[in-house]
């Protein structure tokens, strides 16, 4: 994704980003025409600011600053870009996936509802690439509010990686592994 250094990010930027992100695409985001504009010590860390703050369900995107018309850092896209390919369709193992979610869960404990009811995580498991998508199975996916949610997803990302593409997380019940169950036998003792 191309953002003009000068222009800043345009409503057409933003369509286009979440559009990219609901799409569950690779991205980088290239800050292009950088040579026009004028820098002090503090500049590209606050255009980077601004930009992540207009584009924030991006902020998996890594993202530099380039000149089309210099040169200047133009081949680190392409490393950037295949970086983030690579990371749409990598594929982790079981184990793997769980030895982070049990490092999360050490550092910090699913909420506790006013009743007592504490969510837990029982595992993970990658179910899909293009984007990493991953089923979580937990005793009741409602106990598990949305910064529990970013937490681990956080955590994910730190402990596996993943630059450059968004991460789908899956919130399965056990009520809800059990219907499944429940019309697979159905379906099952149908055919016979």
């Amino acid at each position: 994704m191309v953002v003009d250094a000068l222009d800043g990010v345009t409503d057409q930027d933003q369509r286009l980003a979440g559009r990219i992100e609901q799409e569950g695409r690779a991205c980088v985001i290239v800050i292009n025409k950088w040579d026009a504009v004028e820098k002090d010590s503090h500049t590209m860390s606050a255009m980077e600011k601004d930009i992540r703050a207009k584009l924030y369900f991006l902020d998996w995107a890594e993202m530099i600053f380039t000149s089309a018309l210099t040169g200047q850092r133009v081949e680190g896209i392409f490393a950037l870009a295949t970086l983030a390919v690579d990371q749409n369709r990598r594929r982790v193992s079981t184990s793997v996936v769980n030895e982070v979610l049990t490092e999360a869960l050490k550092w910090r404990s699913p909420p506790t509802t006013r009743g007592g009811k504490q969510g837990r995580l029982y595992y993970g498991t990658q179910v899909a690439i293009n984007p990493p998508s991953f089923t979580l199975f937990v005793n009741e996916p409602k106990l598990f509010g949305d910064t529990y949610r970013r937490y681990i997803e956080r955590q994910i990302r730190e402990g596996l990686g993943f630059e450059g593409t968004p991460v789908k997380l899956f919130w399965r019940g056990k009520q809800q592994r059990d219907v499944e169950k429940d019309l697979a036998r159905q379906k099952k003792g149908s055919k016979n």
